[in-house]
């Protein structure tokens, strides 16, 4: 079969000491599409056509890849079979929207926008479009969260009773790095709340089974933070700057397939030292399953990640691998999102717009409740 034609959105073409974001797109995306012979780079959408340009000769591209800067004449362009959109949150739909009405496969990245309400136009929209929509929830992709779902459904822990987790998000604390000094501004969407949070119900509801019930704490400690420069020692570029993310998390509720008691309890920060990062347990009548890793984001994945099976009728505790696949050896970051990519190609499941919807409602419901607290 031809490769699947990709226009990437968000490659961007600045040098390292001039860009201003997050390095996913040539982390995550980049290595697979490059890799797999099964998907071709041949148009970038940039702000200009110069910066696009430049990424197609800074990421050694083919020199035939067509650089854009308009996401209409992206959306025209009738060799591009699948849009793909790696940029800030709340600039997500109006990049991909040309394309989404031309009737175009998209693959948008988590969180989808910066808010529910303009998620549900998203949805809507790609239905009535037949257009084919992809999100960048991974987490159910992860060889370790596969490996505790099959645990959990072989029975080996017998009934699921109840499961904890704590986890510390790395962000959200006293400070915030310039690259990401958006994470403090709720309204831009992109932040330790909808991603730190919303990445983590995917992968735990995959696991354990969606809310049955819930309810929430969400609350601000930092409500001022000094913006740093991690490239100048930690330099203080901006002091106090106003806070209107939540920085710690609770939810407790009941889940849906085996009606265990779930806790889940997050906050934002540097973990305590030599402790993981995150600690996640599930308990059965039979036996225990904990997994821990220095890093909350089992959705991209750490190698210090480490599962355990304990049988509590014997006291054995048995440490238990991941599967491997041939997407292990790209870099950490770029081995969920191929295994993504490949769902869609292989036409397996995959989230779609209204799946991530869900977990938009989900903390759209969360944020409500916490306004009306006002912790």
């Amino acid at each position: 079969m031809a490769p699947i034609r990709v226009g990437l959105i968000g490659l961007s073409g600045a040098p390292p000491d001039k860009y201003e974001g997050t390095s996913w797109t040539p982390n995550a995306h980049l290595p697979y599409l490059k890799a797999s012979p099964h998907y071709e780079i041949v148009a970038l959408l940039n702000t200009s056509v110069q910066s696009a340009k430049a990424a197609i000769s800074r990421y050694e591209l083919p020199s035939e890849t067509k650089p854009y800067e308009n996401p209409e004449d992206l959306a025209t362009d009738d060799s591009v079979d699948l849009v793909v959109c790696s940029v800030r949150v709340d600039r997500h739909f109006q990049t991909v929207r040309p394309s989404i009405i031309a009737g175009k496969a998209v693959f948008v990245e988590w969180p989808l926008e910066r808010n529910a309400e303009i998620v549900r136009e998203m949805a809507a929209l790609a239905a009535k479009h037949n257009s084919p929509a992809i999100v960048g929830l991974q987490g159910s992709f992860s060889p370790q969260i596969c490996k505790m779902k099959e645990i959990i459904d072989s029975g080996k822990i017998g009934k699921v009773l109840s499961s904890s987790w704590q986890a510390v998000f790395g962000n959200g604390g006293a400070t915030e790095r310039k690259n990401v000094r958006y994470f403090v501004d709720r309204e831009i969407g992109g932040n330790v709340m909808t991603i730190g949070i919303g990445h983590s119900l995917e992968f735990l509801t995959y696991v354990l089974g969606e809310f049955e019930w819930y309810d929430s704490l969400l609350a601000i400690r930092h409500h001022t933070v000094d913006i740093i420069d991690p490239a100048a020692r930690d330099k203080v570029i901006s002091e106090g700057v106003s806070n209107t993310v939540p920085d710690h998390v609770m939810i407790h509720g009941i889940v849906q397939r085996s009606n265990a008691v779930v806790n889940f309890q997050w906050h934002g920060g540097k973990p305590f030292p030599d402790t993981p990062a995150a600690d996640w347990r599930i308990l059965g009548d039979k036996g225990e399953l904990r997994l821990t890793s220095s890093s909350w984001s089992l959705n991209v994945g750490r190698p210090e990640t480490k599962i355990a099976l304990l049988d509590s009728t014997t006291g054995v505790v048995e440490p238990i691998s991941a599967d491997t696949d041939e997407w292990n050896s790209l870099p950490i970051p770029a081995q969920n999102i191929a295994r993504l990519y490949e769902a869609y190609r292989l036409k397996k499941w995959y989230p779609d717009f209204e799946w991530a919807l869900k977990r938009h409602e989900m903390i759209e419901d969360m944020f409500k409740r916490f306004d009306a607290s006002k912790h």
